[in-house]
């Protein structure tokens, strides 16, 4: 117990080696302590005095010779307290520093970092990356999808995503190869609250995702159970442009449609 104690004080190894000798010792004179230990006298006497300022020995004089000794376990628990009690006011203070340059902080660092890249990783990963979406600002989202990608791989869960982006308000637009499962949902339109085209698969056949939404690009991948999410708006604002000039000539294939106006949709949450 002893030994784990003074590891929990983040000795080094002559300053354990030091506790541990005065310890059998008692009070000794730093030339004493030097002479047991094997190092160098002027060493031992600057570890004796920096372990007295930290509150773990005591330094007492008898005639012209200074002792040093561990403190009581009372003395050493009251320094402990102390410290702990001081640690957790600068760390209030550094708190409340933090809370007045927070927007500062996020000013500069809008400016000046480079983009934020995060990957998901797993079925968890994904569903992270999906529900990300649902914080958009701008209430939009543009998107490159397949309906029967996502279906195969999380059917339950898409059944309640669609819904509830649209209870949120949150339109999208979006791109999907033409399949019976994407005309269904092509005949929902105003109740997923969705703008979208179909293209014939011998064209458009992709199973990866990737939409873009206020400053952020995310990118599904089914077969590696991988989710990416990129944070720029320079690269956001480009996938944006490109998104607007394929989605016009996705529409001239015919295959189209878009929430009717002044339809609001009967949608419960599954």
């Amino acid at each position: 117990m002893l030994i784990r104690f003074l590891d929990s004080l983040r000795l080094n190894a002559k300053e354990r080696a030091i506790v541990l000798k005065l310890l059998t010792l008692g009070p000794q004179p730093a030339s004493a302590v030097a002479r047991h230990v094997e190092f160098p006298r002027n060493t031992v006497r600057s570890i004796l005095d920096s372990l007295v300022r930290r509150g773990l020995l005591i330094r007492t004089r008898r005639s012209n010779t200074q002792y040093y000794a561990l403190e009581t376990p009372e003395n050493i628990d009251r320094m402990l307290c102390y410290r702990a009690a001081q640690q957790a006011r600068e760390f209030q203070a550094q708190r409340r520093c933090l809370a007045d340059a927070k927007n500062e902080l996020l000013s500069w660092s809008r400016s000046t970092s480079r983009p934020k890249v995060t990957f998901y990783e797993g079925w968890s990963g994904v569903v992270r990356v999906y529900e990300d979406t649902l914080t958009s600002k701008d209430k939009q989202l543009h998107a490159w999808a397949s309906y029967d990608a996502n279906a195969q791989a999380l059917p339950e869960y898409f059944a309640s995503y669609y819904l509830r982006r649209a209870k949120k308000g949150i339109h999208i637009t979006s791109i999907h190869p033409d399949t019976p499962l994407a005309r269904e949902h092509l005949s929902r339109a105003t109740k997923e609250l969705r703008t979208a085209a179909l293209v014939p698969k011998r064209v458009f056949d992709i199973r990866p995702e990737v939409q873009v939404y206020d400053n952020k690009v995310n990118i599904v991948s089914w077969s590696e159970k991988l989710g990416i999410i990129i944070e720029s708006q320079e690269i956001a604002d480009a996938l944006k442009t490109i998104f607007s000039l394929s989605f016009r000539a996705a529409q001239s294939f015919g295959t189209f449609s878009r929430p009717r106006k002044g339809q609001k949709s009967n949608h419960k949450r599954t």
